[in-house]
């Protein structure tokens, strides 16, 4: 017991880091599925093996094949384990930054501990269950904080050796995480920083003496950095423009004072919205989402049980009374630390042209998210009321937390969409014909690139490439567009696309869509002979219904059963089974099976969320020439107008109709 209470007392800050990082990251994690570039990365790498990485990352990133080669050979395709990971990788870069800050602050030990745990659940940050594809950015966040770390350590070492034996790790790691990440390379300047402050307390305030010791201790560390530099611009040529530097200066020199104005303007906004807007705008905005008193509430209570154990954990401890000249100015050093690393970690983002978001593009606040945790460190311990100062940090960990775990069932309920969606289509449909076009509309996303359709299609119903050396996935996907859509209706010439190695197609004359158009619905795949339009379809999707072709969905093949790894367990099946399974049933002619599921659904209480899908119901009737079913249907339809208009033209034009059941049709719903 003695042991164990010694070894708190010395490492408590490693579960406390633990403890308060797992409950931002880790209640949802189980829930996390494949998002955005997930799709093509896990499709590839089953398709064809990790060689395939070499090839998607070598326009860019090529270090990260390395990377991704060994994860994909450890976790294969289960999402958890990268969240693990990514989660595991998050805990050691912010123990690598507390070992800087006490490195530099030795005695300060409370306050680098509040900025180590504000630094690890910093808000601005909210992509984190985007593990797969950005788990770069974690890996890489790491090794430059270990690196910098170990060069501060072998600065402060006493004996060579100890300096020898840590030059190599600092120069590998600091080579490495630019490669996996190059806009990290603001890191590069909280190393000058660190070292520069170590050598003006040796300097005895000569300027002169503080620049020569900065330099030269310097200069042993610049190895791997300058090694990335000369690589980077003189040796790889990136085929990727956002991430080619060179490129990126071209619009400067184009217009240098417009740009260059630009890139001030953003710059400010940026380190404001890192500093000040991080902690309030994310949380407000997962707000407006659809949350239920439930998630709140647990968020609530995960918030107050970190700030009990961080009062637990954080009380006044002798070690932390201010002594020696080394600390005397610590906030003053801190501060300017934190700033210059909170401006200068925008710098290479701002200077390919991009800017940081808190929303789409918040990885981009990850560099200077050191700066942020450095600067409130200094703010807040300047507080001479320690209560006023302890109830701050509590309120920005309980904001932080509670954004965390929201913004996880967001990311939760997004994955949980994306996978339903997809069991729905398997449902549906058996098998899919090679070649054909999808287009789709998700209820719950936006479709930015096409492979957030064919990556989970071809996962789906063709998980192996068509080519056994280049990867080429046999269904394609179509991002809607009023270019594309007016492709679609002159059946424009096919579009051979090859991005990243990834060969494939666009048939604007051979298209299959899917759509849900809302959360409610069930996925709807539209027959263009005959279709059954939503009243809250979206109007693109109206525009292009007549050209989707069933004919590509092939009734007498039938696919795998989903993988579980990648779309989840199966769902519920409610009322979207049996309208899928009726659906099915329709194409293939089985009128009889049509009705017999629509009377199993009634049975078991389910009903339609959309009204468009009791027409597969009412079709069969029709064709059946079953009045009663047809007459108990018909109000489910005519008291929509949106619908009504279309069932007239729909149900007495259906192919092979008797005529006894056009006349019918006509009555009900054609006649004024």
């Amino acid at each position: 017991m003695l042991v164990v209470k010694e070894w708190l007392r010395k490492w408590y800050f490693v579960p406390l880091l633990v403890f308060i990082s797992a409950l931002a990251y880790l209640p949802n994690i189980r829930d996390f599925g494949y998002f955005r570039d997930d799709w093509y990365l896990m499709y590839s790498a089953n398709a064809l093996g990790v060689k395939t990485f070499q090839g998607i990352f070598a326009i860019d990133r090529p270090v990260r094949a390395i990377l991704m080669t060994g994860l994909y050979s450890l976790f294969g395709m289960n999402p958890l384990y990268y969240n693990l990971a990514a989660y595991v990788f998050r805990v050691m870069g912010a123990l690598s930054f507390l070992w800087t800050l006490r490195l530099l602050w030795p005695r300060q030990r409370t306050a680098t501990m509040v900025a180590a745990i504000l630094f690890l659940i910093y808000p601005g940050f909210l992509s984190t269950p985007n593990a797969i594809d950005y788990q770069e950015k974690f890996v890489g966040l790491f090794l430059g904080h270990l690196s910098v770390a170990l060069s501060i350590k072998s600065i402060l070492s006493t004996k060579r050796l100890h300096k020898v034996l840590l030059w190599l790790p600092v120069v590998l790691t600091a080579g490495i995480y630019p490669s996996l990440v190059e806009y990290y390379f603001g890191l590069e300047v909280f190393r000058l920083l660190a070292i520069g402050l170590l050598a003006m307390r040796s300097s005895g305030g000569k300027i002169a003496q503080w620049v020569k010791s900065t330099f030269f201790e310097w200069i042993p560390f610049m190895v791997g950095p300058l090694g990335f530099v000369i690589w980077r611009f003189f040796i790889f040529e990136s085929a990727r423009k956002a991430t080619d530097l060179g490129s990126q200066f071209g619009l400067f020199f184009g217009s240098p004072l417009e740009v260059g104005l630009g890139w001030v303007i953003t710059l400010l906004r940026d380190s404001v919205e890192g500093l000040v807007f991080a902690w309030v705008i994310p949380i407000v905005n997962l707000w407006d989402i659809s949350l239920r008193l439930r998630e709140i509430f647990f968020a609530g209570v995960l918030a107050v049980a970190a700030v009990l154990v961080m009062a637990l954990f954080l009380k006044p401890r002798s070690e932390d009374v201010t002594q020696g000249s080394s600390d005397s100015n610590w906030r003053a050093e801190a501060f300017w630390i934190g700033f210059i690393c909170l401006v200068t970690g925008f710098i290479p983002v701002i200077l390919s042209n991009r800017e940081a978001d808190l929303n789409n593009y918040s990885r981009y606040m990850l560099p200077s998210s050191s700066g942020v945790a450095i600067i409130l460190m200094a703010y807040l311990d300047q507080f001479s009321s320690r209560s006023v100062r302890n109830v701050t940090i509590y309120l920005l960990v309980v904001s932080s937390i509670m954004m965390h775990y929201l913004n996880g069932v967001q990311w939760a309920h997004s994955s949980e969409a994306m996978q339903d969606f997809w069991w729905q289509v398997s449902w549906r449909i058996p098998q899919l014909e090679p070649g054909t076009t999808l287009v789709a509309n998700y209820s719950h996303t936006a479709i930015e690139e096409d492979y957030f359709i064919w990556g989970p299609a071809n996962l789906l119903f063709r998980p192996q490439s068509m080519d056994p050396v280049t990867i080429r996935p046999a269904i394609w996907g179509m991002v809607l567009s009023q270019g594309s859509v007016s492709s679609i209706l002159t059946h424009a010439e096919p579009e051979f696309v090859e991005r990243r190695t990834i060969q494939t197609s666009v048939d604007y004359g051979n298209i299959l869509v899917l759509t849900q158009p809302t959360p409610s619905s069930c996925v709807q795949v539209l027959d263009g002979r005959s279709p059954a339009i939503s009243e809250f379809e979206q109007y693109d999707i109206q525009s292009i219904a007549r050209e989707s072709d069933q004919s590509h969905i092939l009734l007498s093949e039938q696919a795998p059963p989903p993988s579980t790894g990648v779309f989840g367990p199966e769902p519920e099946r409610g009322w979207c089974y049996y309208y899928e399974k009726a659906s099915l049933a329709y194409q293939r002619g089985e009128w009889s099976t049509v009705l017999e599921l629509g009377k199993e659904a009634e049975a078991k209480g389910f009903s339609a969320g959309d009204s468009v899908e009791w027409m597969p119901f009412l079709q069969a009737a029709i064709y059946l020439y079953d009045r009663d079913t047809a007459i108990a249907l018909a109000p489910k339809i005519k008291n929509n107008p949106f619908l009504a208009v279309q069932a007239c033209e729909t149900l007495t034009n259906l192919p092979e109709l008797s005529t006894e059941s056009k006349y019918f049709a006509e009555d009900i719903f054609c006649a004024l």
